[in-house]
């Protein structure tokens, strides 16, 4: 389901602020009920800032700008701008966007907020219905395992992903081989690399986020919140210093976006990524650690309540480690197939296929590359 394009650019920075708010109402969904309140300053023209209400409808307030807030925003006017600029390809882990906006107070309310001013390209939402077409009359929803391959070749893997097959990629070896790999050595090798970014005031080199890990494997908690309170780096920009070591291991480097970087310790039965489709076929390579991936096939989309805010992957309303049916009844016909994924192993997952993952071993490492056709 596509939503209406926004305007890309405006004439005035206050048109702009104007601009922001009708996009968050457009994109805002709420079928679980969330309240609170957030205010947004946009430092360079405080008066311009407004509050945001969760309720059944979100709703912009401009007045009593000095009331208390659950949760507080901060974004600069270039930013606002380039979520226009960049509304289909706008993602919020990149460190020259989140880098520039400050958060405090309810994280919830924030990453809610976040997802409602993004919006698929034509040509992402094409993707899904093509995938889904495809699905539907290749009867993948009856499909019980995941196929491996030992040691394919290229046209192998190009029959797997034009038929819309999931496969799991064995006998590989990289240099060095992921045996080599622990937190110590990422440490000593790539220290200080940025390997996340949460704010304006949040960054943390590999070594800070080493640190962080294993006080985590010490002294674990629960309470978790995507893009702000994980100890995971959440498809983070894979640092340039440690492209040579985990670069793609089929095709040219030319042939993928820029590698993302999937790090860290979490429960086993908290998902490391929530349900959610690409419109891109996914390499997914496990470095450290297991990993089981949950799919579910494009043509199963109404049932699993996808948001209609979204870009560069969709997520979905309904959670499977923890189902609603009562809030979400048609996911009981959901049928999915799982795979658990181990070191030197490599997943690839053609565009459209629902997924969610879990790490099955603490610390965990995987690195993905999304191909560009």
């Amino acid at each position: 389901m596509n939503i209406a394009y926004p305007q890309n650019a405006f004439d005035t920075d206050i048109a702009a602020i104007d601009g922001f708010a009708a996009l968050l109402r457009g994109g805002f969904e709420n079928p679980e009920g969330i309240t609170g309140l957030v205010r947004l300053t946009v430092p360079e023209y405080p008066e311009q800032g407004f509050f945001v209400r969760f309720s059944d409808e979100l709703h912009v307030e401009r007045h009593n700008l000095d009331r208390a807030a659950d949760t507080e925003v901060i974004i600069p006017i270039a930013t606002i701008r380039r979520i226009f600029a960049e509304f289909e390809t706008l993602d919020w882990r990149n460190p020259s966007i989140i880098g520039t906006i400050t958060f405090s107070g309810n994280l919830d309310l924030a990453n809610h907020l976040s997802k409602s001013c993004i919006r698929p390209s034509n040509w992402t939402a094409g993707r899904f219905l093509q995938a889904g077409r495809q699905h539907a009359a290749l009867g993948h929803r009856n499909l019980t395992t995941v196929e491996y391959l030992h040691r394919p070749t290229q046209r192998k893997i190009l029959e797997a992903i034009a038929d819309s097959r999931p496969v799991v990629v064995t006998g590989l070896e990289p240099t060095p081989p992921c045996r080599d790999w622990s937190l110590d050595r990422l440490v000593e090798r790539f220290g200080d690399a940025v390997v996340r970014v949460r704010s304006a005031k949040h960054r943390q080199t590999m070594t800070d986020f080493v640190r962080e890990l294993k006080e985590f494997e010490a002294n674990p908690y629960e309470r978790m919140i995507d893009g702000f309170v994980k100890p995971y780096t959440e498809g983070a920009p894979l640092p340039e210093a440690m492209e040579a070591d985990f670069g793609p291991l089929f095709f040219d480097r030319e042939d993928f976006i820029p590698p993302q970087l999937w790090m860290g310790a979490v429960p086993t039965h908290i998902p490391t990524s929530s349900l959610h489709r690409d419109p891109m076929t996914g390499f997914l390579f496990q470095v450290m650690g297991r990993k089981r991936l949950d799919l579910y096939s494009a043509d199963q989309a109404s049932l699993l309540y996808p948001m209609k805010a979204y870009n560069l992957y969709q997520p979905c309303w309904f959670k499977p480690e923890a189902p609603d049916y009562e809030r979400y009844p048609m996911a009981r016909d959901a049928k999915s197939i799982s795979v658990t994924l181990n070191p030197g192993e490599l997943i690839i997952q053609p565009a459209g296929w629902f997924h969610q993952v879990y790490a099955l071993d603490s610390p965990n490492m995987s690195v993905s590359y999304f191909w560009r056709y």
